[in-house]
C-alpha cells in the first residue's frame, strides 16, 4: 500500500519516476531493523501524490502534516489530498465500512492525472 510505495521510494530512488500513497500507515514506523519509510524522505528523488482521509488515526492528519513538512524541507516534489469523512481505506469498494464513493471518485482522477503528468515515455 502507500507505505511500501512511500518506503520503496525512498529506499530505490532509482526505480521510481513517480510514487503514489493512498493513506500510508506505519510511515513514521520501522518494521524490524530498518528505518521508518519516513526516515528516508531525503532519499526520494521522485514526485509524490498523497491521498488521506482527515478522519484517519494511521496516519493522523498531524502525522501528514509532519510528512508534509518533511517532503517540503527536503524540497520532494509532492501534492498531498485531505479528505473530510474518510478514514483509512475510503478507496475500498469492498469494505463498505470504510469505503466512501464520494471521495474515492474524487481521488482516483487524481490519481490518474498524476501518473499521466509523470510517467510520459
Amino acid at each position: 500500500g502507500g507505505r511500501n510505495s512511500y518506503l520503496l521510494a525512498g529506499a530505490r530512488p532509482e526505480n521510481w519516476k513517480a510514487a503514489g500513497v493512498f493513506y500510508g500507515g506505519n510511515v513514521m514506523k520501522p518494521w524490524g531493523e530498518g528505518p521508518a519509510p519516513f526516515d528516508l524522505t531525503s532519499r526520494i528523488t521522485c514526485p509524490i501524490v498523497g491521498f488521506f482521509g482527515a478522519d484517519d488515526t494511521n496516519p493522523s492528519p498531524e502525522d501528514v502534516k509532519k510528512i508534509d513538512a518533511e517532503l517540503t524541507k527536503h524540497g520532494k516534489p509532492h501534492e498531498f489530498h485531505m479528505y473530510e469523512g474518510a478514514g483509512h481505506a475510503f478507496l475500498n469498494f469492498m469494505n463498505a465500512e470504510r469505503h466512501r464513493p464520494k471521495q474515492a471518485a474524487e481521488a482516483w482522477p487524481k490519481m490518474l492525472a498524476f501518473l499521466d503528468r509523470h510517467l510520459k515515455f
